[in-house]
């Protein structure tokens, strides 16, 4: 077992967590409300485990060569280019560490350089928006969107992994 933690601060950032050997395919979501009267999708990683997500990941947004291409900007989610054919791709991070965000539940805070805003949750595609609880250092994004997955993708130059 491993704990995330502000690699500014050393802070605590995460539950004890068990690595997963890759990145779980992202649950399938119908859009009904939760038991908690929530509406996002299922965690992608079960709840007390983290994974490497080895693709890129949120901000910054680029245009895709491929004016045809129909992929992800963010996880789960097309983003169409306002100012040409086709969609955006993410050029942002590679090898976030992705978490349950239940698991992060009070040690971080919401970054208040962030203005976006969802109708049920944080978009992410301002990229970070989430912020250690202790320093406030930029550590994470959070996505938890009804549209979207729900995951928390840390920043891997923010954060280490140390032994629980």
């Amino acid at each position: 077992m491993n704990v995330l933690v502000c690699a500014a601060c050393a802070r605590h950032l995460t539950q004890p967590l068990r690595p997963l050997p890759e990145l779980p395919p992202r649950p399938e979501y119908d859009g009904r409300k939760n038991p908690d009267g929530s509406r996002h999708a299922p965690p992608t990683v079960p709840p007390g485990t983290y994974a490497v997500d080895p693709e890129p990941c949120g901000a910054p947004f680029v245009p895709h060569p491929d004016p045809e291409w129909a992929g992800a900007a963010v996880p789960g989610v097309r983003v169409g280019d306002a100012d040409g054919p086709g969609c955006l791709m993410s050029a942002g991070p590679r090898d976030t560490l992705v978490v349950g965000p239940e698991d992060t539940a009070g040690f971080l805070s919401y970054n208040p350089a962030c203005q976006e805003h969802g109708c049920c949750g944080a978009t992410g595609q301002e990229g970070p928006n989430q912020v250690c609880g202790g320093c406030g250092a930029v550590v994470a994004t959070l996505f938890g969107e009804c549209y979207g997955p729900y995951e928390t993708h840390f920043l891997p130059g923010a954060v280490r992994t140390v032994p629980a």
